[in-house]
């Protein structure tokens, strides 16, 4: 028997044999069923590893039975007999629903282990900044003296404030209480000629800050102002 001479056998076949009986062209398929050429040729020659995801392909057996008023369970039935004796999609891929399961596994593995990956990079971010955060130094501000200020007093006022109230704070290593707003004052004797200031911060397992203030203090116009008074003094 020549292959013109046999019945239809499979999906493909039947599709296409009904199709050519009542004269629809694959153009006027195409546009009747808005599915593209190549996935109507590809289903009416049993060419399933062309085709997408099942749900798609039986989606355009249902188009096509409609067009041709067919009856679409009748094919889906065809389609789900074929496509689970399909053993192979080509000579060298898995069967599809091999393929899916392993695909659905392997995306299902790949998300628990960037959620576990993101999770970890978080907490250990977290961690990383907690540690710096204790051991980094705490910021000092000294609001005056300004660096290098020339004092006309052998007392010198030292404010300013520091980042939070657990800081434990000296100047000149001599402790200095920090206020309930973090501002601090005191007063620092000066020595005649060039000071320098040391204002030292820590926190519990910090590194040390250090901050410096250089002033000058050479007590000559104080010598002056005492002169005067006693010269004052003897005229009277």
């Amino acid at each position: 028997m020549r292959q013109l001479d046999r019945l239809p056998q499979t999906l493909g076949e039947k599709l296409r044999a009904l199709r050519r009986g009542q004269a629809v062209s694959m153009e006027m398929m195409e546009a009747q069923t808005h599915i593209q050429r190549r996935y109507l040729e590809a289903l009416e020659r049993g060419r399933y590893d062309v085709l997408p995801q099942p749900l798609y392909t039986r989606n355009f057996i249902k188009a096509y039975a409609r067009v041709l008023a067919a009856d679409e369970t009748y094919f889906l039935e065809l389609y789900a007999e074929e496509n689970g004796q399909t053993d192979l999609l080509t000579p060298h891929r898995l069967p599809r629903q091999r393929v899916d399961r392993s695909w659905l596994f392997a995306s299902t593995q790949f998300l628990k282990v960037f959620a576990l990956g993101s999770l970890a990079s978080v907490l250990l971010g977290y961690f990383v900044w907690q540690i710096y955060g204790m051991l980094r130094p705490p910021e000092i501000v000294i609001e005056y003296p300004i660096d290098g200020i020339r004092a006309d007093s052998a007392l010198v006022e030292v404010r300013g404030h520091v980042e939070n109230d657990d800081v434990t704070l000296e100047i000149n290593h001599r402790a200095v209480v920090v206020n309930e707003d973090n501002t601090f004052l005191t007063t620092v004797d000066l020595s005649r000629g060039l000071n320098v200031i040391t204002v030292e911060g820590t926190r519990r397992y910090s590194q040390k800050a250090i901050e410096y203030r250089r002033v000058v203090f050479d007590g000559n116009h104080i010598g002056e102002d005492q002169g005067i008074s006693i010269v004052s003094l003897k005229k009277e």
